[in-house]
């Protein structure tokens, strides 16, 4: 019984404020998801991640190993995602492999894994979201245009993110333990708060503005693929490199998150099967509300 409560402590709240930003987007449509993302991904989520680092009892060799294990994760994704997609056309072939490949660790995997196994899960998820976001804006347009041509110089753009930099400034912060002005944690510690939420708000403005709901193979296919293979990818590299308990519960965790919105923006802008990437994203979001509680169940904190 705790843990279906804790499951559902964890869950709902994280879908009640993506609820909460669609049903704001009805009632102000003007509002600017730009705007909002800028400020997420340039000063909210930097202050996150450094918050969450700079006093994280997490290991390097753990971080690195935990990094080791979700790269790995994301290999064997994308080789089952690549054949799991025969027989669809290439952009549907390609566009089943980006939503698969990459799923939504920032806005739904850090406040579900905060909420779900506390600060130390969420020291964990900052590390697989670094990878995520780096994987994703530098691997991720190459995949859904079929063009490698810019990989390098995408990949460069990638780590030049302020999560990643906030991250790096983190980890030496708390090695070298490098003492902060009372001042400075505070308002760190102030926008750290902001984070979450404004990420949860604007990712349910995002989804209202890209929901459909013509399901086609593909986003089943997607589905399929992310949320109930990925889990089990995911169980069997933890158990394989022998990852602590609660590294193993926040891997798993994190490939029982949907598909990534931002992909959707992606395809757009490199004329990929967006409309594919739209339904697919819509598919995984409804279904990962389910899958995302039976994981927090079946794995709960060590």
């Amino acid at each position: 019984m705790d843990a279906f409560l804790t499951a559902v402590n964890a869950t709902l709240p994280t879908f009640f404020l993506v609820a909460l930003g669609a049903f704001a987007d009805k009632l102000f449509p003007n509002l600017s998801i730009e705007t909002l993302s800028k400020l997420s991904v340039q000063i909210f989520i930097p202050a996150l991640m450094f918050n969450a680092l700079v006093g994280t009892s997490l290991s390097l060799s753990a971080a690195l190993l935990l990094a080791l294990g979700y790269m790995v994760y994301l290999l064997l994704l994308g080789l089952v995602s690549w054949f799991g997609s025969a027989g669809l056309s290439p952009s549907q072939k390609r566009g089943v492999m980006a939503t698969a490949l990459f799923g939504n660790t920032g806005n739904m995997g850090l406040p579900i894994t905060l909420f779900a196994y506390g600060q130390a899960g969420l020291e964990r998820a900052v590390v697989i979201f670094v990878i995520s976001i780096i994987a994703m804006f530098a691997v991720g347009p190459t995949i859904l245009s079929g063009s490698g041509e810019s990989l390098g110089k995408r990949f460069w753009n990638a780590i030049r993110l302020p999560p990643f930099w906030a991250t790096l400034v983190g980890v030496m912060f708390n090695v070298l333990r490098f003492p902060l002005p009372e001042m400075a944690t505070r308002s760190i510690t102030l926008l750290s708060g902001a984070a979450i939420p404004v990420m949860l708000i604007s990712l349910g403005i995002q989804m209202r503005r890209s929901w459909v709901w013509d399901f086609g193979a593909a986003a089943i296919r997607t589905t399929f693929i992310r949320l109930f293979l990925g889990p089990l990818i995911a169980f069997g590299v933890a158990f394989f490199l022998r990852l602590e308990p609660l590294d193993s519960s926040v891997l798993i965790l994190s490939a029982a998150m949907p598909a990534a919105v931002t992909m959707f923006v992606v395809a757009v802008e490199v004329k990929g099967d967006y409309s594919g990437v739209a339904r697919s994203v819509v598919a995984t979001t409804i279904l990962s509300l389910f899958v995302i509680m039976a994981v927090i169940y079946f794995f709960p904190m060590a």
